[in-house]
């Protein structure tokens, strides 16, 4: 039986993966908040335009470039929050880095949910992001599976990002 099958028969034919912590982002708010709605069917579309942020943890350092995304939320009939959120960053070395989040925010139970703003905020998001990175040092953010969670933050008005590259 060759290294591999053993491998393969140790682990009942499963590959094993594990998350590795990678970075945070911090991205703060403006106080203009948009919502469209209730839309036919129910729900509502809201944004809220991001004013900078900063980028920390053991592969990635910067900042969340001013001005240039926001989070997106997609309230849906059945009550189904989803976000999409867009920033560009940019890495202490000066590499520009696009990022798009897509994933779940998942409400607080009832009387457990933080007011921000008079609205109450979500217990946690999860997410998935992908990265449009030029050639060069940061690169590698294309070319790895991330996942995601984070939560919102009041005093000032903030979200936390943690990213974990799986592995």
């Amino acid at each position: 039986m060759t290294d591999k099958a053993m491998d393969d028969a140790s682990h009942g034919g499963q590959v094993s993966a594990r998350l590795e912590y990678v970075f945070e982002t911090r991205v703060f708010f403006r106080p203009e908040r948009c919502v469209f709605g209730p839309r036919p069917g129910g729900g509502s579309q809201g944004y809220t335009p991001c004013s900078g942020g900063e980028i920390y943890g053991p592969k990635l350092s910067g900042r969340v470039v001013p001005d240039s995304g926001a989070d997106f939320a997609d309230v849906r009939g059945d009550g189904t929050i989803v976000i999409k959120s867009h920033y560009l960053l940019e890495a202490d070395d000066g590499t520009k880095i696009y990022i798009n989040n897509n994933g779940y925010l998942v409400p607080a139970s009832k009387g457990e949910a933080k007011i921000v703003n008079g609205t109450p905020q979500p217990a946690y998001f999860r997410f998935t992001p992908t990265f449009i990175v030029p050639a060069g040092p940061q690169e590698w953010l294309g070319r790895t599976l991330f996942v995601g969670a984070g939560e919102r933050r009041s005093d000032p008005d903030h979200s936390i990002f943690t990213y974990y590259a799986v592995r």
